[in-house]
């Protein structure tokens, strides 16, 4: 358990007017990335649209995830504020809770944070949570689904979270994530528990892409 912090997180320290187009994957129609993930086999296809979104004041490059599966799209909103990569996360995959999350920084140093930070509400409980994020490792080189990547960044986000009316916030999981700027995000994986309302263990990798 943790004490508590009222601080706001870097992911509310941004301001619109510095807001550009993300730069450390294609924003160009026609660009494709081909995913494979745990959940029901499924496989999944994140599409550059080339068009723009605005959420809560910020524009994003809006991409659409279309499910091989169970056929069905689901929108996706990434960008760049000053030097922080931003992604919006659907927290409960409901389309309805949208965290506003730094995912990482131009020339990220092993050993860099920071904190995103955010309030909620699931099953009719406000929540509060905050992504503590670090560098863990740069420069690595990874095959993945029989495919050789160079020059990823692995990340790591602890998420802790407390009921609204708590002082103190628990540990909730972790998630991993790795990018190689020029390529995308090539991997994740979610092993999440907030507060036994909500569980989630979830891995995808990188099949194929294409960049326009």
């Amino acid at each position: 358990m943790f004490a508590a912090s009222c601080k706001k997180g870097d992911n509310h320290k941004l301001d619109p007017d510095d807001q550009v187009p993300v730069d450390y994957m294609s924003t160009q129609p026609g660009s494709w990335w081909l995913y494979a993930s745990n959940e029901d086999d499924v496989v999944y296809r994140r599409m550059a649209t080339g068009l723009d979104s605005v959420k809560d004041g910020f524009t994003y490059n809006y991409y659409e995830s279309y499910d091989t599966v169970y056929q069905r799209t689901t929108p996706e909103y990434f960008g760049k504020n000053g030097d922080k990569f931003l992604m919006l996360i659907d927290l409960f995959d409901d389309q309805q809770q949208y965290v506003t999350v730094v995912l990482s920084k131009d020339d990220p140093v092993v050993g860099d944070n920071w904190i995103n930070t955010e309030s909620f509400t699931y099953s009719g409980i406000a929540l509060a949570a905050k992504f503590e994020c670090e560098v863990v490792a740069t420069g690595l080189s990874m095959t993945i689904n029989g495919k050789h990547y160079n020059n990823i960044v692995q990340l790591k986000n602890e998420l802790k979270a407390r009921p609204s009316i708590s002082p103190i916030f628990a540990n909730c999981g972790t998630v991993m994530i790795w990018y190689s700027k020029g390529i995308g995000i090539i991997k994740r994986n979610f092993d999440i528990n907030i507060l036994s309302l909500y569980k989630r263990q979830y891995t995808d990798s990188l099949i194929d892409y294409h960049i326009e």
